[in-house]
C-alpha cells in the first residue's frame, strides 16, 4: 500500500492543515515569505501532521481547530529544522529543488528558519494547553540538541559508536515524531497510558524512519531522494550502515575506512571504497532488519487502541516504511 492510500482516511483533514500552513507562511517581509514558500510550495509527505491526526482520531473521531493547529505546528517546526540543517550541511538540494541557502544565502535562510519556528510556537500557543506546549517545546529542544550532537560527531569532537548514534537520531529525528503522536493523543483526551503508548509508537517510528533514510542516502539517487545522494558520507557523517561495517569488516578494511572518515578525504577512490565496504559487510541488509524491528515495536505499542481505520493507517505507515528502499 502506498503512502497516499494509507492516508486516505484523513485526506480532507490534511487539506485543512495545508490551508492553515498557507495562511501562516504569509509575512509582511517579502524575503521571508519567498524563502518559506519555496520550501512549502513543494511539500514533503506531511508525515508528522499525519501522525498527529491519525493518533487523535484513533482515540476520538472529533476534529477541532486545535488539532489542525497542532498538525500545522509540527510541520512548521520540521521545516524550520530542515532549513537550519541545510545551512549546517551546506546542502544544495531539498525536495528536488535548490535549497534555500543555495538561493538566498545562509544569513537570510537562518532567519527564515527562525521565522518558521516562531510561527510554529504561535500556533501551539493557540491550543491553550500546557501539556501540548510542553510536548512541542521539549521536542524542539531535543531536536536542537540532536543537531548539535550530529555536528560534534561529524567534526570528530566525540567518538562515534552505535550508542551515540542512536542517542543522536533519537533526539534529532524521533523526538518530533514522538511529540506528534503524543500531541494527537493529548488533544483527543486519551488516558495517560494511551498517551504514552502513542508516544512510544512515534519514537519507534522515528528511529525506523531515520534508519531507512540512512540506507536511502547510500543506495538511492538524488532524483528519488530529492537531495544529493551519498550526502551523509561526503559530509563526514557516520550513519548506522557505516558503523555496522566498521564493526563487521576485516581489521584492515575497517582501519582504512575509519582513517578516511577521520581525515575526511572523500575523493572518488575513497568514496568508492566506502560504498563497496558497506556492500561487502551486508550492512544495508542489517540496517533494514533493525529498522523493521523498530517498526514492529511501533505496531506493538498501539495494540491497546481499539480497531479503526485510523489505527490501521498507523500500522500500515510502520509496515510501509522499509518498502521505501525498494
Amino acid at each position: 500500500m502506498d503512502f497516499d492510500s494509507i492516508l486516505q482516511p484523513i485526506k480532507k483533514h490534511l487539506a485543512s492543515v495545508e490551508k492553515l500552513l498557507t495562511k501562516q507562511i504569509t509575512s509582511q517581509i517579502e524575503l521571508s515569505e519567498d524563502i518559506v514558500k519555496h520550501l512549502i510550495i513543494k511539500p514533503g509527505k506531511r508525515f508528522r501532521p499525519s501522525i498527529v491526526l491519525l493518533s487523535a482520531l484513533s482515540i476520538n473521531k472529533r476534529i477541532d481547530k486545535n488539532l489542525i493547529a497542532a498538525s500545522a505546528s509540527v510541520e512548521l517546526l520540521h521545516n524550520a529544522s530542515l532549513i537550519h540543517d541545510d545551512i549546517v550541511d551546506q546542502a544544495k538540494l531539498r525536495r528536488g529543488l535548490k535549497s534555500a541557502n543555495t538561493i538566498w544565502g545562509d544569513h537570510a535562510s537562518v532567519l527564515a528558519g527562525d521565522y518558521l519556528l516562531a510561527k510554529s510556537l504561535f500556533l501551539i500557543n493557540q491550543c491553550s494547553n500546557k501539556d501540548i506546549m510542553n510536548s512541542v517545546t521539549t521536542a524542539a529542544l531535543e531536536l536542537a540538541n540532536g543537531q548539535i550532537l550530529d555536528i560534534m560527531i561529524s567534526k570528530r569532537k566525540i567518538d562515534f559508536n552505535e550508542r551515540i548514534y542512536f542517542q543522536m537520531i533519537g533526539l534529532k529525528t524521533a523526538s518530533l515524531i514522538a511529540s506528534s503522536s503524543e500531541m494527537g493523543a493529548l488533544l483527543a483526551k486519551g488516558s495517560r497510558s494511551v498517551v504514552q503508548s502513542l508516544k512510544n509508537y512515534g519514537h519507534n517510528m522515528g528511529i525506523s524512519y531515520q534508519l531507512i533514510d540512512d540506507v536511502l542516502d547510500i543506495v538511492s539517487n538524488s532524483k528519488k531522494m530529492g537531495k544529493n545522494s551519498g550526502g551523509d558520507i561526503k559530509q563526514g557523517k557516520v550513519t548506522l550502515p557505516l558503523l555496522i561495517s566498521l564493526n563487521k569488516g576485516s581489521r584492515i578494511e575497517s582501519k582504512q575506512a575509519r582513517k578516511i572518515l577521520v581525515q575526511k578525504k572523500f575523493n572518488k577512490k575513497n568514496l568508492d571504497f566506502l560504498y563497496s565496504f558497506v556492500g561487502r559487510t551486508k550492512a544495508i541488509e542489517e540496517t533494514i532488519r533493525i529498522a523493521n524491528n523498530y517498526s514492529l515495536e511501533a505496531i506493538s505499542a498501539i495494540e491497546v487502541l481499539k480497531d479503526s481505520q485510523f489505527k490501521e493507517s498507523l500500522i500500515n505507515l510502520a509496515k510501509q516504511n522499509s518498502t521505501r528502499v525498494f
